[in-house]
């Protein structure tokens, strides 16, 4: 089996990187791939030559593919496909066009063109790697996302939902835990609801891992349709998942996601939950970092 360089540029924003990180480790679990990362929120980079960009990456060699995520990514990406000769491959939609890739993975939500060379995923690509071990069928987990440009936020209407999830299950103990967007004091509002079987645990107090630690673990999770990365997140993990619902501020592609991911079982919608039964599982498995390595693989072995 040869071993493939492959050259990662991130962005340093934890969704891309995430996103990078996924893909990155089931490829490794799947063939021989040596890994030279660059991050551009880090260190400044360098429109250089070849043995430039070779000590930028720490690599001897060249690269026989370059990955990245983030449209901040691009035209470095480019730039090393173009003095080095690898070939590239952006997740998410680009912001250039798309015949300028190699390889292009992007959600269902973002319309990918049926192409050979395009693969369509459902929902980001994420690093959550599903779990069918037991789950503690006492402990659940509520995630708040905030305000967007999707939904039109209302704290109300998330504390209400909040409020009637942990009191139609009081055998259960759930926490509930917010995010950057979240607006400021309404974790404390969650605590003042005055429910015993409610925790609040802010992000700002979470370590490292906590996220994928506490999803493998928890009988079920609600998250707010907002928030795209931690709904996927929750469904990559096996963890039976549902919606809270927001008003549409407009049909766009995050809306269309959430409306795709209910239509197709693979999450409940908080109206069309029965609150004093677990949540369902999802109609199948969702590991899209997975797929996207099998389908990568491929269209290498294809590229030869």
């Amino acid at each position: 089996m040869s071993i493939r360089r492959v050259w990662v540029i991130t962005d340093g924003r934890l969704g891309h990187l995430n996103q990078l990180r996924g893909l990155a480790a089931r490829l490794q679990s799947k063939t021989g791939v040596e890994l030279h990362w660059f991050d551009l929120a880090a260190t400044k980079f360098a429109f250089t030559g070849r043995e430039g960009l070779k000590r930028q990456f720490g690599s001897e060699q060249a690269p026989d593919w370059i990955l990245a995520a983030g449209n901040k990514t691009h035209i470095p990406l480019l730039w090393c496909k173009w003095v080095m000769g690898g070939k590239a491959m952006v997740l998410m939609r680009p912001s250039l066009p798309l015949r300028l890739f190699d390889a292009v993975c992007m959600p269902f939500h973002d319309s990918p063109p049926k192409r050979r060379t395009v693969l369509g995923t459902y929902g980001v690509i994420n690093h959550i790697v599903p779990q069918d071990g037991q789950r503690h069928q006492g402990r659940g987990l509520i995630l708040i996302g905030g305000v967007n440009t999707h939904f039109r936020w209302n704290n109300e209407t998330i504390l209400g939902q909040v409020k009637r999830i942990a009191s139609a299950m009081p055998e259960c103990e759930w926490v509930v835990s917010d995010s950057p967007r979240t607006p400021v004091g309404l974790l404390n509002e969650v605590a003042g609801l005055g429910l015993e079987n409610l925790s609040v645990l802010p992000y700002s107090d979470t370590g490292k891992g906590w996220l994928p630690k506490i999803l493998a673990e928890v009988s079920q999770v609600w998250v707010s349709c907002d928030s795209v990365s931690m709904v996927y997140e929750s469904v990559s993990s096996g963890a039976p998942t549902g919606l809270l619902e927001l008003e549409p501020s407009r049909e766009s592609r995050v809306t269309k996601s959430m409306a795709q991911l209910t239509e197709s079982g693979l999450a409940t919608r908080f109206t069309d939950a029965d609150l004093s039964s677990p949540l369902s599982p999802a109609a199948r498995a969702l590991w899209e970092a997975d797929r996207a390595a099998d389908w990568w693989l491929q269209i290498d072995s294809e590229m030869q």
